[in-house]
Parts: C-alpha cells; sequence; structure tokens
C-alpha cells in the first residue's frame, strides 16, 4: 500500500504511481510504503521530481519490497529510498531504467535490523546518467548487504557511485558494486568509490568494488577503503575538548554529510542523523 498526500492520488492506481509527461515538481512527493508487495514508478519525458520514499515499521519476520523506477527521455529524478524497518529481516530488489538523456541521482538510508538489497540500474539511452549513493549502518549482531549493479547500454552514458558503510558491535555490512559497460557504448563514463568505517574490534566491513569493461574508448576508476578511525585524528579532536564520541561522531559526520546534504528535507536528515549517532 501506498500513503501520500491527496494532492497525486490522481497519479495513483493501486500500486503504480505515474507522473505526466512535461511535468515540473518543485516539492518532493512523500511517500509510505507498507505490506510486501511491487511498486511502480513512472516519470514520462521532459518531468522533473523527487520522490522520499520510506517504508512502514513492522514486526514481521520478513519484509520483501520489490520497486521498479522507469524515467522516460531528458527527465530529472531524486529517488531517496529510507528503510527503518524493525522486521526480522528485509529484502529490498530495485530496478531503475533511464533512457536518453535522463538523470537518476539515488540516495538510500539502510538503518534496517537486517537487510539485503540489490539495485539494478540500466542506462539505455545516450547521455543517460546515474549517480547512487548509500549509507549504511549496523551495529549489535545486525547484517546488512548492499549490492548495486550498473550496466551501460548506450554510448555517452555516465555512472557513479559513492557508498558508506559503517559498522560497530557485532555488526557488519558488506557492499558491492559491480558496473558494466558494454561493449560499443563508447565515451562511457564509469566510477565507484567504497568506504567502510569499522567502529570495534568485532565489527566488520566489506566492500568490493567491481568495474567490467568490454570497450576501450571509455573513462572508468574505482576507489575502496576501510578501516577503524585513525588515533591521530582522535586525538587531536579530543585535545581540543571532544569526548572520543564525540570526536568519532564528527569525523564519520564528514563521510556521510555529502549525502545527507542532497535530501530535501531537513526533518528528515535530522532525524536520519539522530538514528546513525545512536548506533555508533
Amino acid at each position: 500500500m501506498i500513503q501520500l498526500l491527496d494532492t497525486y492520488q490522481n497519479w495513483l492506481n493501486q500500486n503504480t504511481f505515474v507522473v505526466p509527461k512535461n511535468s515540473v515538481i518543485e516539492v518532493p512527493i512523500h511517500m509510505t510504503l507498507s505490506e510486501n508487495s511491487e511498486y511502480i514508478f513512472n516519470v514520462e519525458s521532459n518531468s522533473q521530481v523527487t520522490f522520499i520514499i520510506e517504508f512502514k515499521a513492522s514486526l514481521k519476520d520478513l519484509e520483501t519490497i520489490v520497486l521498479t523506477l522507469n524515467v522516460k527521455q531528458n527527465s530529472h529524478v531524486k529517488y531517496v529510498l529510507i528503510s527503518e524497518e524493525k522486521s526480522f529481516k528485509t529484502r529490498i530488489n530495485q530496478t531503475i531504467q533511464i533512457e536518453k538523456d535522463a538523470n537518476v541521482h539515488v540516495i538510500s538510508g539502510f538503518l534496517s535490523q537486517n537487510l539485503e538489497a540489490d539495485l539494478n540500474v540500466n542506462l539505455n539511452g545516450e547521455n543517460a546518467r546515474a549517480m547512487v549513493n548509500a549509507i549504511v549502518v549496523s551495529n549489535d549482531q545486525q547484517q546488512q548487504t548492499v549490492d548495486v549493479h550498473m550496466t551501460h547500454f548506450a554510448p555517452y552514458s555516465y555512472g557513479d557511485m559513492y557508498n558508506v558503510g559503517i559498522s560497530n558491535g557485532y555488526g557488519r555490512v558488506t557492499l558491492n558494486g559491480i558496473e558494466k559497460i558494454e561493449k560499443g557504448m563508447k565515451q562511457a563514463n564509469a566510477f565507484q568509490t567504497l568506504k567502510g568505517i569499522i567502529l570495534s574490534d568485532f565489527s566488520m566491513v566489506d566492500v568490493n568494488p567491481i568495474l567490467l569493461i568490454d570497450e576501450y574508448d571509455v573513462k572508468a576508476g574505482h576507489g575502496a577503503t576501510v578501516g577503524k578511525i585513525e588515533e591521530q585524528q582522535l586525538y587531536y579532536l579530543q585535545s581540543r575538548g571532544l569526548s572520543k564520541i564525540e570526536a568519532e561522531k564528527l569525523i564519520i559526520k564528514g563521510y556521510i554529510k555529502p549525502i545527507l546534504d542532497e535530501i530535501n528535507d531537513q526533518d528528515l536528515v535530522d532525524r536520519l542523523e539522530t538514528t546513525i549517532y545512536e548506533r555508533i
């Protein structure tokens, strides 16, 4: 079930939401999704919209959500997805189809108890662009796995991902980034940055950036870092009067702020920051 303001109810048909062509929506469209189900979002050509999608808390043993976003030619979409499910395990399967000259910015905050998230992004038209950002936080004995697959099916396409995993206690985070440029897709660009922050001796973050390139005339690069916060950084901040926890929060804020700054909802940003800092 989709819950949203009455203003957009006429764009909703059961579990399918359609933004008509030539629509420019300046205010983000907030939605709350509940129940195991499949949801489809279609953005027609020459439109501009921001979706902020949240999952309603549940106590079920397993929640499974399937999301499809279809973005037509020359449309621009910001797609914010927040999961704070209280179910034992949450599974999220997402597919995004991007046509010619369209641009999609995906921002995800994964703060569920235990999570498996798959995101498949297909760049289908020339000059299609996708930016994927995710913050994944795990503590206690939680396990969060996020797989991002991005495929370039058109020349001059652009894909970039910057994902951050933070683990404390006995938590575990796995970030997999797989980006493929198909043969013949000249002048495509593929970039990945995956960062892991470990806050205890028992927590773990795995990051796996993978580039699969079947074309020569492209630009591509990836980077990955995993580790604890450097003691020298903590010492410097503590010498300025901060406690160790305050120093850790300030350093972590430097990693996640570029992502949170892209969310057009300050109340939501404040809530996410509170939840993240509670877990670290």
